[in-house]
Order: C-alpha cells, then structure tokens, then sequence
C-alpha cells in the first residue's frame, strides 16, 4: 500500500492585521520528501502520527510539500498559490493508491477564503478515482465542495488538541479500508448548526458541552459498529475569527460503503442528531468573561493560591499578535505579588533596545499597542532588563511534543513585582521550556498572566491552584459583535436565539 502525504495547516484570523509569509511557514514547518519527514518522527503532531502509522502497518508514505505555520492573520495569495500548486502538480502522487491531507480547515488566503477547499478539488480533479482522506482541526471550516470531494475526513477530538497524531492515524485507517475494499470512495456527509459556537467553554479534559458531543459521537458510532455499518462522526466547532462566510459549527459524517441504502440512511440520521444535539446545547457555550480591570481588582491570589489568569482575546493560537495592551495595563494597577510573571509582547524592536543596553541596565519602553492601536494604547514602563536568549527550545509538552520553536532573540524584563517576556516572534506560552529558556521555574510563580487560552492548561493544568479568562480588546475577544464581521451572518453569533 503506497500512500502520498501533503500538509497545509495554518489558522487565519482577520482581525490581525499582518498577513503570513513564507517565513512563518519556513520558520515552522516547511519539509518536503521521506527524507525531511523523518525530522517529525516522534513529534505529536500528524506528520509525527502518520510515520508511526506506517511503521505498525507496513505501508508506504510518499511525502509531497508539508506546510504548517503558526496562527496568525491571512496567508499571503502567492505563497498559498505556490504551495497548492506543488502539491496538486506533484508527481510522486503518480502512482499512489490514496492521498492523506493534513489540514486546519480554517486557513485563508488574502484573496480564497478556503484554501483547503481549493487543494482538495484540484486533487480530485487531477485523481477523479483516487480515494482522499483528510484530517482537521476541531476550529475548521469546511465547505460543501470539501466534503464532495473527500472520501473520509477525521477531527481532533480533545481540546486541548493532544490527539493531533492519533487523528492522523484515524484518517489513516480510513484511507487504507478504502484501499482495501478496491472500489476507491468513500462519502462525508456535511451537516451543520448555522450557530458559530465560541471555544472559551469548549474543553472536552473536564464535564462540559463539548465533552458530551465528542461522547455522543462515539456513541452513535459504536451503535452503527454493531450493525456492521462503517461510519465515523466528528463534531467541529468552526472558528468565528477566521470570519468566512463558511464559518458554521457542525459534523462531518464518514460512510465507507456509499453504495449500502441503510448505510446512506444511517450517516444522513447521526448526522442530524449531532447537529441537534449541539444545537441543544448552545447556551453552555456562551462565554462570560469578567473584565482584566474587575478582575484584577479582586486580588484572588491574596489568600496565598496560585493563579493562572489568561488574556484569550489576543491567544496566538487563535491568531492574536502578542500586541494588545489591555491585560498588562490592569495588572500594573493590581499590587501583584513579587515574582508574578507575563508572558508576553512580542515587539523586536524591544529586544534590541534591551540587548543594545545589556543585563541589568534600566529602560523606559512602550510596550503593546505597537502593531494595532484598535485595542488600546502602548503601557510606558521603566524596566530593568534581567535575562537575554536566543529564543530557541524544542516542546516538551503534551501538545506538539518534539516541534522545535524559534521566538527569535527574547528579552526578560523586570517591573515592579513582575517579570515581562518580550519576544521578536508571536508564539503562545503553552509548553514548560518556554519559561525554563526564560529562567523562570513556572512551579513557583505566584501569578501567571498569559496571552493564552485552553492550550496551556495542557501543560499547565495541574501547577495551578485555580486558572481565569478576562476579558480585554483584542482580535479574538469574548465579546465578538465588538469585531467588525463583514462575511459571518450575525444570527450564526446569536447564541440566544
């Protein structure tokens, strides 16, 4: 069994206001070949998954073009353009029997609104018989004509995403069933809510609305298993910020035997009953996140626990800049206690003022507000610049364990109480070695305040007595209709309808 591989994951937001080049991808993931496929083996993202697949099963991986950058704003079109081309043109494909895409399915160019979909069209028009299977990010946004041309598609299950091998390994599965049946395609039925559900309440490691839509998926699935009927549910939440005029939570159904009338009927009814289960459960979604300045003013750390207090509007990992200055603004006012730790701004301009005037020398800097003065005005601090780094550390983590990151040159600055980390990349605070690179023993920080969401609790989960979100300006903010939606029908936001 030879089967071809090809990447294309980034998650666009288009409230930030810079686009993605080429250099985020290279400086991320950019590898083509068996040969530069290997430098994932035994990372926990899909590529990491795919090569461990293949190792237990004996088949053949033939890798075309893998591109993953970390979330940001749109892609540039002509990078976009240049990797779909040369996945779609690839003539390793020549002569496999199926093709496995790793996607986000929330990507955007500056001019195709779903990339994904165009990737997996032209593939199909090129291989009309081939079968294709796809993997998903639970924030995707797929589309009609994606869903046509697939045979199969797996999404991540856990939130935080520490199942992003396994669904490799799952898509993988179904590929190769296809494969083996002889007969090529498969079907995804496409069913979804017309609500876009917000992923602050979404984590599926604790009881919740989304853990009882992932159980229920499982459910109808091993219902169908025991009446010998091949079918896969996956519930996605879509991605509001990405603001297509896709965007829609819903399920994406797979039927391995399209020609079986009772198996048709089956996909076409868990389908359904996914939608109107998680329609059912839309209230439990609605986020209410307290203001950084309420919040902050309660001083919830004083009666001695450990608090980690997270700014979700300007998360990396939903495509926020590392630039809002809302969150540092109200801790300056919050008589934090000594050793309290943000992370971060990203702001080169920062660092080589910091690195131009050495450890242990004072400055007076702006920090935030450098990139988008929408979301409030750069904070003036002095600082005591404490630790410089070159920004590089592999993760360590359960999310993208091995994946090595570049923050670029970093800088540790002292305020007061509290220890800024500025940056010269946008990179979230979710893995231990981002602090260590910082000297900074995370087991012993009394508070936490991190431009992060659900993703940190993956490594960070169990160091903290107790975590909050609040609420500040920013791309990915709680309060959404604050955004300026051109593409998004407003009623899919209005959760209370």
């Amino acid at each position: 069994m030879k089967i071809g591989v090809a990447r294309l994951w980034h998650e666009a937001n288009s409230f930030t206001p810079s686009h993605v080049g080429l250099s985020h991808f290279v400086g991320r993931e950019y590898a083509k070949g068996n040969e530069a496929a290997q430098a994932f083996r035994g990372t926990t993202v899909e590529t990491g998954g795919a090569l461990d697949w293949a190792d237990r099963s004996g088949a053949q991986l033939v890798f075309s073009r893998l591109a993953a950058s970390a979330p940001g704003g749109p892609v540039e079109q002509s990078v976009l353009n240049a990797i779909i081309d040369e996945i779609v043109a690839d003539p390793a494909f020549d002569d496999v029997d199926g093709i496995y895409l790793s996607m986000h399915g929330s990507c955007l160019g500056v001019e195709d609104l779903s990339p994904e979909t165009t990737l997996v069209t032209r593939l199909r028009a090129r291989f009309p018989d081939l079968p294709i299977v796809g993997s998903f990010d639970m924030h995707c946004i797929p589309t009609p004509a994606l869903a046509a041309a697939l045979d199969g598609a797996t999404i991540y299950r856990k939130y935080p995403h520490t199942d992003m091998p396994e669904t490799a390994e799952r898509a993988l599965d179904l590929l190769a069933a296809l494969i083996r049946r002889g007969n090529g395609r498969g079907t995804v039925t496409l069913a979804r809510c017309d609500l876009v559900l917000p992923s602050f309440n979404m984590r599926t490691d604790e009881a919740g609305p989304m853990a009882e839509i992932e159980a229920l998926a499982l459910a109808l699935e091993g219902e169908a298993a025991a009446k010998g009927v091949p079918i896969t549910a996956y519930p996605f939440a879509s991605f509001a910020y990405a603001d297509s005029p896709e965007t829609n939570s819903g399920v994406m159904v797979t039927n391995l035997t399209p020609e079986d009338g009772a198996a048709v009927a089956m996909a076409a009814e868990i389908a359904e009953r996914m939608v109107a289960e998680m329609r059912n459960r839309r209230a439990a979604f609605i986020p209410n996140l307290p203001t950084a300045d309420a919040f902050l003013a309660t001083r919830p750390w004083a009666d001695g626990r450990r608090w980690a207090i997270l700014e979700p509007s300007d998360n990396p990992m939903s495509g926020g800049s590392g630039d809002t200055p809302g969150l540092l603004a109200a801790a300056l006012n919050a008589n934090l206690p000594v050793g309290s730790v943000f992370a971060f701004f990203d702001d080169p301009s920062v660092v080589v003022a910091a690195r131009a005037a050495g450890k242990g020398a004072r400055l007076t800097l702006c920090l935030g507000g450098r990139i988008d003065g929408r979301f409030g005005a750069p904070v003036p601090v002095e600082a005591e610049v404490e630790r410089l780094t070159d920004g590089r550390f592999v993760n360590t983590g359960p999310m993208e364990t091995g994946i090595a990151i570049n923050l670029g040159n970093t800088a540790v600055l002292r305020v007061g109480p509290l220890k800024i980390l500025v940056t010269s990349g946008c990179y979230s605070p979710n893995d231990p070695e981002y602090f260590r690179l910082h000297g900074i023993d995370i087991s012993r920080v009394p508070v936490l305040l991190a431009k992060a969401k659900n993703h940190i609790r993956a490594s960070f989960g169990r160091l903290f007595d107790a975590f909050a979100q609040v609420e500040t300006p920013g791309p990915a903010m709680a309060e959404a209709t604050k955004l300026p939606f051109r593409c998004i029908p407003p009623e899919r936001l209005d959760l209370n309808r």
